[in-house]
């Protein structure tokens, strides 16, 4: 007892010991620190604390000692030795995160102080790490609110727009001084003028209306904020670049020049600059040539930042008064050389690592776009191959840097940012391929202008799944993703709304934590990320084409498109003539094509034009001949996607319902042919058959009862392993729980498209299953039947496709889907879908079923019956192969009603021989 009383005595001792010496140690540092005595440099400073530090025991650790620590690492910084301020920066957190309980905020700013010194030396990724750090500790210290604007910023410079804007309205969804609020909204009208800077940016008009929401809020309130005017004015610069992108010139103009006299005045020549350089590119759009090119020199000759100089090179470029293209690529050649530093003589397309390097990924983007166009320009003027070539390798660097800006953000809306941004420069890329005669790496190119985020979506999936993570682990994940990214979006769009900021703060924190625990429980989970190989064309043709097996792809913009037919015995590559005509053609077909009657005029008209459409899409000698008897896959582009090739006319003679393509070729579409890649890699292992849901009436008024529901899904029911919820039964709720347990799924419903959030939907009893919803669910269906009206329509997302229900259904596992491009006629629908479940029982194709269930309805029917609105909305989409469905056997119900015959027989004469024994 001694010993122990005698131990503790000597702690006792010791600790109280540490903590005078500790002390002294702090006041120490103040007297260095905060001495009045200005001879004393900063070198002196650092050369007493350096001599305090040594005299400290080396294995202590205190908030004084890291403290110290912090304290030398920024007089390293101010003697401008910057790699031992790193160093000491680093020691000064390693112990100061021991205390971070106690003392978070001092932590915090020995962090801040080393993010900046990894931004001074251009550590973009460093600094991002030690924000994130200060972020993950969610202070309430203004350096994590600072952290946050900078990790979103920093973001936003490597193309995440929309993941730096999500994590800005999270924090100004918070209880936050009216400074830091207005703060938030300069920061997040930076972030869209950073987006919108340049002329190929892709417009969406919802951005418009939040930005001006922002700008609105931000001038009423700024004067009663102690924020500095150059936070203004810089908002201003960004506003207007917005207003530029949005086409309103006017307004741009006067915000630029505002800008300019702001600095000018300020004496601030970087942003007075920059501002210049702005105030040029207008002027050279309005075609005042002098104020431009004034514009662009001065900034040239007096800019000391690099990037300024690069973009007043290539405006002069792109609005050089020429018509000699030669005297223009000189410039963009200079702006590249000029932002990554390069003294050359000579140029050649820098590697993607130098690009990289130079932290300027999106301005090189913007110069590389602007060569790769003008070298091609340079061809078509002078007709030398060379040009074409130097255009290839330029535009393979550029689909290298959009690849990687996609691959490396993190938010689906910054994705298809990208995807959209690199559509026109893979066009550009198939007509130079055209033009040098170059199908492979046409296709290449075409592979990439299609469905990449889906692709990305599927594997990441596939990849999950390889972890053995539970189904319902992931459905949550999902289902929350879905709800907090659709109320980001409302709230964007009214961010002064108290109740929509309580809900999204709400939906962020279960979010959250539900991350945070998956996170301890499934480390491997939140970390996988899976970039998407795009297929080539000779595994292309070795996957899908074979003796009776063809495909067609096609790549569309308003002025261009071109296609590729490939059989086993050739590849066509071809151009499509006057798209513009061409456009206007396919609005007039499709409008025909939903008609319920069209008179004789209207229909000789449409059997013109659809035979045109026709010869346009297949311009080639004995296009009718190669396509008789064929399989042909089909991969559309942009106003394609809606249109079912199988209702083209192939003849203007003769009766219409013999004249469709249908007659001569079974069809079916792919969004992508690397996609398809994707989704045969799924294992499917469903336990059970067809799964169907019938409604038949709703709960909700405006959606009609179905008349025809019960005779249609009373035909399912004759089909073995088969599990049929209709009426009451068929909820949400049911679908949720069974939907994964079947290989072919019917849903006989109504479904849409919500007139304010554009989103999918499909109806249930009594409620609706939303596209979002539907995203976080994973299914084991070979064949998903959407017997409903226009479930294939959706917002179509350049380089995407429609963003609808088939869309949803691919993502979690299906491998087919039969769908529909308008509202379909319930009995036409009904007769066809029979004979296609008739046809999948004698082991057709799920292609050739339709086929044969569409002609066997045309062969049956007459006068306007025969128009595509009755037989051709239905389209399938994904794997083609057959699908095994057997019907219960007639005689094995004749049993049992034979069993249950002689059961009752033998029931009723042992009762009538009790009745007897007893009388």
């Amino acid at each position: 007892m001694k010993s122990f009383l005698k131990k503790l005595f000597f702690l006792v001792v010791f600790a109280s010991y540490n903590v005078i010496a500790q002390d002294d140690l702090a006041k120490k540092m103040e007297v260095v620190l905060l001495t009045e005595n200005t001879a004393i440099t900063n070198e002196q400073k650092l050369e007493q604390l350096v001599r305090l530090l040594l005299k400290q025991k080396t294995t202590t650790k205190t908030p004084e000692i890291g403290a110290l620590y912090a304290e030398i690492g920024k007089l390293f910084y101010k003697t401008n030795n910057n790699e031992k301020a790193i160093l000491n920066l680093k020691k000064a957190i390693q112990i100061q995160e021991r205390f971070k309980k106690e003392d978070l905020e001092a932590l915090n700013k020995t962090r801040n102080n080393l993010a900046w010194i990894y931004s001074y030396e251009g550590k973009e990724n460093e600094r991002y790490q030690v924000l994130s750090q200060i972020i993950k500790d969610r202070g309430n210290d203004k350096y994590t609110f600072n952290a946050i604007i900078d990790v979103a910023v920093l973001e936003a410079k490597k193309g995440d727009f929309y993941a730096g804007l999500q994590r800005l309205n999270i924090v100004l969804a918070n209880d936050i001084s009216l400074d830091q609020e207005i703060k938030l909204r300069m920061v997040i009208i930076g972030i869209y003028g950073k987006m919108y800077e340049n002329v190929f940016a892709p417009k969406r008009l919802s951005d418009f209306k939040i930005i001006k929401s922002h700008q609105l809020k931000m001038e009423e309130e700024f004067e009663k904020t102690t924020l500095a005017y150059d936070d203004l004015y810089a908002a201003y610069n960004n506003l207007a670049n917005v207003y530029e992108a949005f086409n309103d010139n006017e307004t741009a103009l006067k915000l630029y020049l505002k800008v300019k006299d702001f600095y000018s005045n300020n004496k601030d020549k970087t942003k007075h600059l920059s501002a210049l350089n702005n105030i040029g590119f207008l002027y050279s759009k309005q075609g005042k040539e002098k104020q431009a090119i004034s514009c662009y020199q001065e900034v040239i000759q007096n800019a000391n930042a690099i990037e300024q100089i690069a973009t007043a090179y290539d405006n002069m470029g792109y609005f050089l008064n020429t018509n000699s293209t030669l005297k223009k690529i000189p410039y963009f050649e200079k702006a590249i050389q000029t932002v990554l530093e390069r003294k050359e003589t000579s140029f050649t397309i820098p590697s993607l690592e130098i690009i990289r390097a130079s932290g300027y990924q999106q301005d090189v983007l913007i110069y590389l776009v602007d060569l790769a166009y003008h070298y091609v320009k340079a061809y078509k003027e002078n007709a030398t191959k060379t040009y074409l070539f130097k255009a290839k390798e330029t535009l393979y660097r550029i689909d290298e840097l959009v690849s990687i800006m996609r691959y490396e953000s993190n938010t689906e809306q910054s994705k298809l940012f990208w995807i959209e941004k690199g559509v026109n420069t893979y066009m550009l890329a198939v007509e130079v391929c055209y033009l040098l005669n170059q199908p492979d790496e046409a296709f290449y190119f075409m592979e990439k202008n299609k469905a990449l985020l889906l692709q990305e979506n599927i594997k990441m999936l596939q990849a999950k799944l390889e972890l053995e993570i539970p189904k319902k682990v992931q459905e949550k994940e999902y289902k929350l993703h879905y709800e907090l990214v659709a109320l980001d979006k409302q709230f964007q769009q009214n961010s002064n709304n108290a109740l929509l900021k309580e809900k999204y703060l709400q939906k962020n924190n279960i979010f959250r934590k539900f991350m945070d625990s998956l996170q301890k429980q499934y480390p491997d989970y939140v970390k996988i990320k899976k970039e998407v190989e795009t297929i080539s064309l000779s595994k292309a043709i070795t996957t899908t084409i074979s003796n009776t097996n063809c495909f067609v792809t096609y790549i569309f913009n308003e002025d261009d498109g071109y296609g590729l037919f490939c059989t086993a015995k050739e590849k066509i590559f071809f151009k499509i003539a006057e798209v513009k005509t061409f456009q206007k053609k396919l609005v007039v077909l499709k409008q025909y094509m939903q008609q319920r009657t069209l008179n004789k005029e209207q229909i000789t008209k449409y059997r013109k034009i659809g035979y045109e459409v026709f010869t346009t899409l297949f311009p080639f000698k004995n296009a009718v001949a190669k396509l008789t008897n064929k399989k042909i896959s089909i991969v559309p582009d942009d106003t394609l996607i809606n249109v079912p090739f199988e209702a083209l006319p192939i003849t203007k003679a003769g009766a219409l319902s013999d004249s469709y393509l249908i007659n001569i070729a079974e069809v079916s579409y792919l969004q992508s042919f690397s996609l398809f890649e994707k989704i045969k890699e799924n294992k499917n292992k469903s336990t059970k058959k067809l799964l169907a849901f019938a409604p038949h009436q709703f709960e909700t008024k405006q959606l009609q009862e179905l008349a025809r529901s019960k005779e249609a899904i009373n035909a399912l029911s004759s089909y073995n392993s088969t599990t049929i919820f209709e009426g009451e039964q068929a909820t949400k709720e049911n679908f949720y729980k069974y939907s994964s347990d079947y290989e072919i799924i019917h849903l006989n419903t109504h479904a849409g498209v919500d007139s304010i959030t554009k989103t999918p939907w499909i109806s249930f009893r009594e409620n609706k299953l939303t596209l979002d919803e539907l995203y976080g669910m994973n299914n084991q269906a070979d064949l998903v039947i959407l017997d409903a009206c226009k479930t294939n329509v959706g917002d179509f997302a350049s380089g995407e496709g429609i963003i609808n229900l088939s869309r949803g259904f691919f993502y979690n596992g299906s491998k087919s889907v039969l769908a529909s491009l308008w509202n379909v006629n319930e009995k036409a629908g009904n007769e066809i879908l029979a004979t296609f479940y008739l046809e999948l029982e004698q082991g057709k194709s799920k292609s050739k079923a339709l086929q044969l269930a569409k002609i066997k309805y045309l062969k049956e029917h007459q006068f306007s019956e025969v128009l595509p609105y009755y037989w051709a909305s239905f389209t399938l989409t994904g794997n083609t192969d057959s699908i095994s469905i057997v019907k219960k056997k007639p005689y094995l119900k004749m049993a049992l009603l034979s069993l249950s015959i002689l059961f009752f027989l033998g029931l009723s004469w042992k009762n009538r021989k009790r009745f007897f024994k007893k009388g």
